[in-house]
């Protein structure tokens, strides 16, 4: 089955649509509900120091680990492989009799595809965590990292009982379905010859490992069968207990919005058994490399291996939310899993579901690691589109038209004149053949763009000396040129000097994050050289936050090879803000008198790019006529290209977000970026809404 057919089979899951739906909206509470008090900053800043290994450090923690293991009588086995791991496994199994495996879960062995290869040994695995156990009934793989059965109902969870074990299940009585589990299960411990869990933590000082769960069965798989298997990756690692307690009191906050979890389970080398012929445990632990090791060297890839799997990044993904981890991931889900999708399992099974990721940073805000995944997949997508190419079309346009401003202009105008049979009422309806893309309205190409009104302009009043320089970026230059008015207008009444590039320049976020490194570059190279000398302005002012963004961030990592570029970069970089933060660090004072209700969306790149957003600002304009938007700062689903790549996706991330603007009651809605406008206001008026949509510059203007 292709992309495509599997994104539209999960949209039309109402029951997978529910449940992604409510556990998203739930958990961001929970998350802020268990963090409470607590500098959710300053502690993953720490554990991305803390947990940061080079291969050499690792490799010390290990022989550390390895010795203090040993002399506590555990084996400690080193796999170069999945295969390796798997063998190992199988082996100890058969020179043991070994007839079954009791695992608790393990991200690991499902990397490695442990289960499929102990079968063909005529070893029976059985998972014994209620979310594995229900899909190894169902033949699935799990769809996420901590709650591998989200997208399961109850409806569908008995209906499963039923048909794979027989007898009649209530679907409405939870607890008497735990208790089939629970009976179903009981008995496989009791004849396990063996039993596998992962660990959350390696403490090298003491030969250590922590386990976190929610149910029993770790304890159980870890302290009833006589050989107890330890699979995991080097990166759980860690020098000491202080570094592992520090991690397990982030990960069920993290993971599910728990201030603690049910179970923390420290064992340490060997242990009593009963069911052993010396009435001791014999103890595996199996460290998997399977590529880990050189990837702790990799100047990018090395934060990947700091992640303490607790899915978060799949908990606030808009993407993950449409269609869910069997979309959404390869073994690994989430953003992460489209990460270690590329080190485990290969850049082909990567290279699809990398293009999925909407590049809206709330991964990387929520990462309790502090890893920057949203960067590693752009990185990812340089290198997928420089391998498998980006088609003719798409490579044309990123690098022979974006990177040129006057064939770029000539190209718009052209496509003006197209489209005007299309326009009615000042935007396009819809598009012949565009099918499903056709789930919004789009705006007509201006007549003139912003940097003509611009040099045709009459200045509102002399300056007072302080100068800014407005970066416009491309919807405003040629859709929205009244945002940018609106701009000018204000600060020069205001009397500040705004200056603007002598042309118009994308930013080149849609080639970076198309897959277009070449092009991209070459287009931040054009840009630089238009924004002047960066000491002779007080600011460099944005009214779109992605090309913000892009200014602030990726002209600094693309021009890295280039000293002077960087250094001018540097210099620019330091000076990006928005308008509302501009107006905010300048104390200019804004009133307004309305009785118009008020609500605002706060773009991706405002808060998680730029640092903070307007809604203080509009809180302190409007009073109490400003009504907070449910998940204002969750993405609207344009991601520029990405809507047209994924409409159905787009369409869906839209519908939340307008069923959220519905229930404020607003009049209005306000944005600081032009892309939103495009898509929220596009989809209120497809729909017949009565909500006006603006920019916060056309706002502010008259006020």
């Amino acid at each position: 089955m292709n992309m495509k057919t599997k994104i539209k089979k999960s949209l039309k899951d109402e029951k997978l649509y529910k449940n992604l739906k409510t556990f998203a909206s739930a958990y961001k509470q929970s998350k802020a509900n268990a963090y409470e008090g607590l500098d959710f900053e300053a502690m993953k800043a720490e554990m991305n120091s803390l947990k940061g290994l080079t291969r050499k450090r690792g490799e010390d923690l290990f022989e550390e680990f390895t010795k203090n293991a040993c002399k506590n009588g555990a084996k400690v086995y080193r796999a170069d492989t999945g295969e390796d791991a798997c063998a190992y496994i199988a082996r100890i199994c058969k020179e043991k009799g070994i007839k079954s495996i009791v695992k608790s879960k393990s991200m690991t062995s499902e990397e490695i595809h442990l289960n499929d290869y102990l079968e063909k040994e005529g070893i029976k695995p059985v998972e014994t965590d209620l979310g594995e156990w229900i899909l190894q009934l169902a033949h699935e793989h799990p769809s996420h990292m901590v709650m591998p059965a989200i997208h399961k109902t109850r409806d569908q969870v008995a209906e499963l009982f039923e048909k794979a074990l027989g007898g009649k299940v209530d679907k409405e009585d939870i607890e008497a379905m735990v208790k089939i589990a629970r009976k179903e299960l009981r008995s496989e411990y009791f004849e396990a010859g063996a039993g596998l869990t992962g660990a959350n933590a390696a403490v090298a000082s003491t030969g250590t490992i922590g386990i976190v769960t929610n149910e029993c069965n770790a304890r159980l798989s870890a302290s009833l069968p006589p050989v107890h298997f330890v699979l995991m990756g080097y990166e759980k690692l860690v020098p000491d207990f202080e570094t592992a307690l520090k991690l397990i009191r982030m990960l069920p906050k993290s993971a599910t919005g728990q201030k603690i979890s049910t179970y923390v389970t420290w064992i340490k080398g060997q242990n009593e058994s009963f069911k052993s012929d010396n009435n001791t445990k014999e103890t595996h632990y199996i460290f998997l490399d399977n590529g880990r090791l050189p990837f702790l060297e990799h100047p990018i890839l090395s934060e990947a291996l700091k992640c303490m799997r607790c899915g978060s990044c799949a908990n606030i993904c808009p993407a993950y939310e449409m269609v869910g981890g069997h979309v959404f991931g390869h073994v690994y889900i989430g953003a992460i899993g489209l990460i270690m999708t590329a080190m485990f399992h290969g850049d082909e099974n990567a290279k699809d579901i990398l293009k999925m990721c909407i590049g809206c940073r709330a991964c990387s805000s929520n990462c309790p690691s502090g890893i920057d995944l949203q960067k590693i997949i752009a990185e990812l997508n340089i290198y997928s589109g420089k391998k498998y190419g980006l088609g003719f079309g798409r490579k044309f346009l990123y690098s022979s038209v974006m990177s040129r401003p006057d064939l770029f202009k000539n190209v718009m105008g052209i496509g003006r004149i197209f489209a005007k049979p299309l326009v009615k009422d000042g935007s396009i309806k819809s598009i012949p053949m565009a099918g499903e893309r056709n789930f919004r309205e789009l705006p007509s190409i201006a007549e003139k763009t912003f940097t003509e009104i611009y040099q045709d302009r009459d200045k509102t009043s002399e300056n007072t000396g302080k100068k800014v320089f407005f970066y416009q970026g491309c919807a405003v230059e040629y859709f929205y040129p009244q945002m940018g008015v609106a701009l000018v207008e204000l600060l020069e009444r205001k009397g500040y000097q705004v200056d603007v590039p002598e042309k118009s320049v994308c930013c080149g976020l849609p080639a970076l994050h198309g897959g277009d490194g070449e092009g991209g570059k070459k287009t931040i190279e054009k840009n630089l050289a238009m924004m002047k000398n960066p000491e002779d302005y007080d600011a460099y002012i944005v009214l779109c936050p992605s090309c913000g963004f892009a200014v602030k961030d990726d002209f600094l990592h693309h021009m890295s090879e280039n000293p002077d570029m960087y250094k001018k970069a540097e210099k620019i970089s330091k000076k990006v803000i928005s308008l509302a933060n501009f107006l905010e660090k300048e104390g200019v004072k804004i009133s307004a008198e309305s009785a118009e209700k008020v609500t605002y969306h706060s773009p991706c790149h405002q808060k998680r790019g730029l640092g903070t957003n307007a809604e203080e600002l509009l809180k302190g304009i409007f009073g109490d006529n400003f009504v907070p938007l449910t998940d204002a700062d969750v993405c609207c689903g344009f991601g520029g290209s990405w809507s047209v790549d994924f409409p159905g996706m787009s369409k869906g991330i839209l519908g939340k977000k307008i069923e959220n603007i519905e229930a404020t009651g607003a009049d209005i809605v306000l944005t600081d970026c032009p892309g939103c406008v495009i898509q929220i206001k596009g989809g209120i008026d497809k729909y017949g809404r009565k909500q006006k949509v603006m920019h916060l510059a056309e706002m502010i203007k008259g006020l």
